[in-house]
């Protein structure tokens, strides 16, 4: 297993918030009972201390079902920001990756903390007093615990400096 730096770390812990702000998902993908990939979103996924992270175990059943059989996955965070992209397009490169792919192992379902669920409340902010965002966010009993062994920066080719 590969030694995630800080540099990396540093990155994740900037780009999943952003991505949670921007498309309320981060993608996980997950394997099928067949071995074929199942890919769906996470809307609650939190990175912890270097190499650790968390997600809200509430809405995908099929997710939970694959992950119970083989814990590998890989979460997909990308920011996608409007204003980021358009920088990126005006300038003709991204300063940072926009985005990372974590391989990872997911741990067996347990009850959530109030300390993660109220870290994740204040990250949705204001989305959470509305009908839909208690609908989805109110009530996170449930949770995964997530083990990172290697990050990704995502290239965008001639935009992050890889042709």
């Amino acid at each position: 297993m590969m030694e995630i730096t800080d540099e990396e770390w540093a990155l994740v812990r900037r780009l999943v918030p952003r991505t949670i702000r921007s498309t309320f998902h981060c993608s996980i993908a997950s394997l099928n009972e067949d071995g074929s990939p199942h890919v769906t979103p996470i809307g609650s996924f939190l990175p912890r201390q270097k190499g650790h992270g968390v997600y809200f175990d509430k809405f995908n059943t099929r997710l939970a079902v694959n992950v119970d059989r083989d814990p590998r996955v890989t979460i997909l965070a990308v920011d996608s920001g409007a204003l980021l992209w358009a920088r990126s397009f005006l300038q003709g490169r991204f300063i940072a990756p926009p985005g990372v792919r974590m391989i990872a192992t997911v741990g067996p379902q347990r009850p959530s903390t109030e300390a993660e669920v109220h870290r994740f409340h204040r990250l949705v902010g204001p989305l959470l007093r509305t009908r839909g965002g208690q609908r989805m966010w109110q009530s996170l009993p449930l949770a995964r615990d997530v083990t990172i062994e290697r990050i990704i920066p995502i290239r965008m080719g001639a935009l992050t400096g890889v042709d």
